[in-house]
């Protein structure tokens, strides 16, 4: 088995492959993104996500008591400190599951994006951030954390570059989660998560591109 297979066999669950390959292959960027998505969506449908949504309302309240107090310099840590108590309880109940565990740090985290914004932000913003920050937490544990130093040894990539690609993909994940949220964060109990539309389309098959001269890389010999 070649070398770089080593990586992927430290992957677990469907669809993170997939991701692990196309970052190997120099893919663009929206193309990993659409499998880092479709490998997250899988998981959230498998897995029991009450927990998620316990952890955004407690969110919601964090939010809304800083917003109604934003010109006191206390309420940022009151309102911080109420969120990691009933996160933490939360994660307790739920037997310190891997979801759960992601749903407080993506909580905790959003709080904080929230709070040095110096924004006010409506439910639908508030939800697609904390969703992006917990698909962030399940794609580093899930895959980029096992398969970094494949990743750049493929790509050539040092790491300074391999973590500004990753701040990229981070950054695109905020489009494809509002999508995801939509249904994560419902009141509907059936309500079932599914990956949205691709960001990546492919350019179709023409007669111009398939007598187009293919691009040399590197320097002739």
């Amino acid at each position: 088995m070649p070398d770089g297979d080593r990586f992927e066999r430290r992957l677990r669950g469907k669809g993170w492959a997939s991701v692990y390959r196309l970052g190997c292959s120099l893919a663009p960027a929206e193309a990993v993104v659409d499998k880092v998505i479709g490998a997250v969506a899988h998981l959230l449908r498998t897995e029991n996500t009450q927990v998620v949504r316990d952890v955004f309302r407690e969110l919601q309240d964090a939010s809304q008591l800083l917003a109604a107090n934003r010109l006191r310099d206390s309420i940022s840590e009151q309102a911080f400190d109420q969120l990691a108590a009933a996160a933490m309880t939360l994660k307790e109940d739920a037997g310190h599951s891997e979801l759960a565990r992601f749903a407080e740090r993506a909580g905790l985290r959003t709080f904080n994006e929230l709070d040095k914004s110096g924004e006010r932000w409506d439910d639908d913003v508030l939800k697609r951030h904390f969703t992006r920050n917990l698909i962030r937490e399940l794609s580093e544990r899930r895959c980029f954390a096992v398969t970094r130093e494949g990743i750049m040894d493929a790509t050539h990539r040092d790491q300074s570059q391999q973590l500004a690609w990753e701040s990229n993909i981070r950054e695109l994940l905020i489009r494809p989660s509002a999508a995801i949220a939509k249904n994560l964060i419902s009141e509907e109990a059936t309500a079932i998560v599914r990956a949205p539309k691709r960001m990546f389309r492919p350019k179709s098959v023409t007669m111009e591109t398939l007598t187009t001269p293919l691009e040399v890389l590197g320097n002739p010999r």
